[in-house]
């Protein structure tokens, strides 16, 4: 796992992994453990954070939570690994939804 990686550098590792649809494994600033996610897409959030768009599948998160969408702040992560298993574009994933302001990219 790539360690105390820039945004440059995890902006380049997530489109990569976009365009071949490979599961990561992330690691974020504060979290003991890290999460497997599909990654779909960089944009800005209405909140005008930077965001990585993604499927969680497994993982850190909030006590109960499951498997789903989230958008992870870029410049939280800290650590970044291109697995070897493959994920499918999910059906409901809509790049026009109104909490993403400004696309960098998207699946």
């Amino acid at each position: 796992m790539n360690s105390a990686v820039t945004i440059e550098e995890a902006t380049q590792e997530f489109w990569l992994a976009t365009e071949k649809h490979r599961v990561c494994r992330v690691v974020l600033e504060g979290e003991p453990l890290p999460r497997l996610i599909w990654p779909l897409g960089i944009a800005r959030s209405s909140k005008n954070h930077i965001v990585v768009v993604c499927w969680q599948s497994l993982g850190f998160t909030k006590a109960g939570s499951k498997a789903g969408y989230r958008n992870l702040q870029l410049d939280n992560v800290i650590g970044i690994e291109l697995l070897d298993s493959h994920f499918q574009k999910p059906n409901d994933f809509n790049p026009l939804d109104g909490q993403y302001k400004d696309w960098v990219y998207h699946i």
